[in-house]
């Protein structure tokens, strides 16, 4: 196995970019995110990737919901806050514009759109965990802005 060569191969994988935030008993975690696919129609369902590590593994899984904000090429001041990672104490959205949606979750007002999900299954693989969602809303925030997408330059880095 030549990890230059597969780490080649797995950056032209395109992604988005999200902001993942779940909340429970007034605390709320947020993370940037960009291993996130749609994995189902019926029901509608997505898969997450994190890493093991993070602080919101623990919001995810004791309040069985997470909201993703789609982050937009205009998204300027959420990618800047996120991208070097959200404060693990206090709020990881102050100063950020925001709205809360009906799971009671906030998202950034400067994403194109959210989605929001109940956990429907976990699964520890490797460095990160899988949370699969049944997305249960979402919309658009943004009708003329396009999503950003992302091309890593080496497939074992973010």
């Amino acid at each position: 196995m030549k990890r230059d060569a597969i780490g080649q191969g797995l950056a032209m994988i395109p992604s988005g970019v999200f902001v993942l935030a779940a909340r429970q008993d007034g605390q709320t975690r947020a993370m940037l995110a960009s291993f996130v696919q749609q994995t189902g129609f019926k029901p509608p369902t997505l898969v997450v990737a994190v890493g093991r590590d993070r602080a919101i593994r623990r919001v995810i899984e004791s309040s069985g919901r997470f909201a993703l904000s789609i982050l937009g090429t205009d998204s300027k001041a959420s990618l800047k806050r996120f991208w070097k990672g959200a404060p693990e104490d206090g709020d990881p959205f102050e100063g950020l514009a925001t709205r809360t949606v009906s799971s009671g979750i906030p998202i950034v007002e400067d994403a194109v759109g959210y989605l929001e999900c109940t956990l429907r299954q976990t699964i520890e693989l490797g460095d990160h965990c899988l949370y699969v969602g049944e997305v249960t809303g979402g919309g658009s925030l943004s009708a003329g802005s396009q999503p950003m997408v992302r091309i890593r330059k080496d497939g074992f880095e973010y």
